[in-house]
């Protein structure tokens, strides 16, 4: 009866064998850098050795750079891990010498360790055409403002359209014929006043021959109360402005400051000469820069109406 107790015991530990076998197999194949070393460096060294900042002038972010080194010399040696300075670093038991420092990102585990000994052993090999970071202070809003070369067209009635015309040329689309007068009326109209225009104000712009007609529609819609009602109500939705009378069964005798305070915005967007800046400066803190200007001072309506509203702002 013991052999054939015996012969088990030789197949499962064969069995077991083999498995180990076949891990050891699979963890000496081709390691991926893509998928298996890159995530791992940008994860704990590209903040100290990335785009934005290359401490001892080394990079990481590629698989050339990292082969290349830094001032200090290489810190790769492809094919002989034992002599990789990286390595060496990243298993340090000096505090002062591990990578990443202390603070600065957490330690490598094990496991990610025996994978960059694997990677380095198999000639710490990445793609040819594997791009860097891109360095963020290159960003279009770090950049000064500048103005930018434009073909300029004969077709085009001012600069937006000199940007628009090289854009559609660009892309092979064929310009649009003009809007005519009577459409351009209408599109103005409800840009600005959120209502189209009237037969008699139609007529009167067909009536005004002289240059300047369509200028002179646009000043005129800036002015008018229109333009502020129009446009006040997107400033109301950010400040989350709401008329609120009539939520309880006591008179909400206050109301009406918040109201005042939704008039108020309305008469800054009227007002041509005011900026945005100094309108929700006003918004904010009208009773400290106002002074006694009453027309101003109810621009602080709002906030009292969201407060009493129980309603706060986000920017």
């Amino acid at each position: 009866m013991g052999i054939p107790v015996q012969s088990h015991f030789l197949k499962i530990v064969l069995v077991l064998v083999s498995a180990a076998g076949g891990a050891t197999a699979s963890a000496a194949g081709p390691v991926d850098y893509a998928k298996r070393i890159k995530p791992i460096l940008a994860a704990h060294c590209y903040a100290c050795h990335g785009a934005l900042k290359q401490e001892s002038g080394l990079r990481l972010d590629t698989g050339v750079l990292v082969r290349k080194g830094g001032e200090s010399g290489p810190v790769v040696i492809p094919r002989q891990p034992e002599k990789s300075p990286l390595l060496e670093r990243l298993r340090t038991d000096d505090a002062s010498l591990r990578m990443p420092p202390e603070g600065k990102g957490q330690p490598l585990k094990p496991e990610q360790v025996r994978l960059l000994v694997e990677w380095i052993r198999q000639g710490a090999v990445s793609p040819d055409d594997e791009a860097p970071q891109a360095d963020p202070k290159a960003h279009w809003a770090f950049r000064a403002p500048a103005r930018q070369p434009v073909d300029l067209s004969a077709e085009s009635y001012n600069r937006i359209d000199d940007f628009v015309a090289a854009g559609l040329r660009k892309r092979g689309v064929k310009r649009l014929p003009e809007a005519s007068a009577v459409t351009l009326l209408r599109r103005v109209y409800l840009d600005l006043v959120g209502v189209p225009p009237t037969m008699s104000e139609q007529a009167e712009f067909a009536a005004d021959t002289a240059p300047g007609a369509y200028e002179r529609v646009v000043d005129r819609l800036l002015e008018s109360p229109r333009y502020g009602e129009r446009w006040g109500r997107h400033w109301m939705d950010v400040w989350r402005y709401s008329d609120w009378y009539g939520r309880r069964k006591v008179p909400d005798s206050l109301n009406s400051y918040g109201q005042s305070g939704g008039g108020g915005l309305d008469h800054s967007l009227g007002q041509n000469d005011k900026s945005y800046d100094r309108m929700i400066v006003e918004m904010l803190a009208a009773d400290e820069v106002a002074g006694d200007d009453d027309e101003n001072l109810v621009a602080t309506g709002l906030s009292f109406a969201t407060s009493i509203a129980g309603i706060t702002t986000r920017g």
